[in-house]
């Protein structure tokens, strides 16, 4: 499919987005993102089953491109739409999806257009390890702090088994310094989804860095700790609540992470 052709599918994807728009969502969503760009009022769902019934019978390098042409829009709808758009099972290079991840790291600016690439980033980095090295390399040395944050938000997978969490970690302790909130919740949320399936390395990590860490990442990563940490603590001895809404992408309770 030609540029001209795919131009036109964007434009005319983004022109069906803004006819589904709610103004009273719209405001809402504006005022809670707090990010300048326009913004439609289209709930996450419908964007889900709209990335789905439009991609019926297109091609791969169609659905490719359409979701560059949304990204490339900065209406925050249509950036959501792009990641939805790579996130469907019919997208089968991996090479393809991990170019535009890269690419389209460079306008990362919030933990929600950040986070929409989450699942895609799993599949693609657990099918194709060997961008993680590149990951480790451009990505966490990156001067956007939030390119370093979701090299622990796209390796979320390796908490699980048969991955090892240990580059993960590794990546972790080298930014546990850096004292911006969301570099911290996400610290703390990757340590907190690794300690439901494996909490030793997570009491490691803490002992090692906890001192380090801001106090309401220390809580967040040892909520389910068995006897808290320090033992019996949770973290808590060193500060007050914080609210900590969860730094994943389906709702706005999950924001921020």
């Amino acid at each position: 499919m030609n540029h001209a052709a795919v131009a036109e599918a964007g434009r005319e994807y983004l022109a069906y987005l803004r006819r589904l728009g709610n103004p009273v969502d719209r405001d809402a969503m504006r005022q809670y993102h707090k990010v300048a760009r326009e913004y439609l009022g289209i709930r996450a769902g419908t964007l889900t089953s709209q990335a789905e019934t439009w991609s019926v019978g297109r091609s791969e390098s169609e659905i490719l491109g359409v979701a560059d042409y949304l990204w490339s829009s900065n209406v925050f709808e249509a950036m959501l739409s792009a990641g939805r758009l790579l996130e469907l099972k019919r997208l089968t290079n991996p090479i393809a999806i991990w170019t535009r991840l890269d690419r389209y790291k460079e306008a990362l600016d919030s933990w929600a257009v950040s986070d929409v690439f989450a699942h895609v980033a799993f599949r693609v980095l657990a099918a194709c390890p060997a961008y993680l090295d590149e990951m480790e390399k451009n990505w966490l040395t990156h001067p956007c702090f939030w390119v370093r944050r979701v090299c622990l938000v796209y390796t979320l997978y390796t908490v699980k088994p048969p991955h090892s969490p240990e580059r993960s970690l590794s990546w972790a302790a080298r930014i546990v310094d850096e004292r911006e909130w969301f570099i911290q919740k996400a610290i703390g949320w990757y340590l907190r989804e690794l300690s439901k399936h494996d909490p030793a390395p997570v009491r490691r990590f803490l002992d090692q860095y906890g001192a380090r860490m801001k106090p309401f990442a220390v809580r967040e990563g040892s909520k389910y700790l068995e006897k808290g940490w320090p033992h019996g603590k949770n973290g808590r001895n060193n500060a007050a609540e914080v609210p900590m809404p969860s730094p994943i992408v389906r709702t706005r309770q999950d924001s921020g992470g």
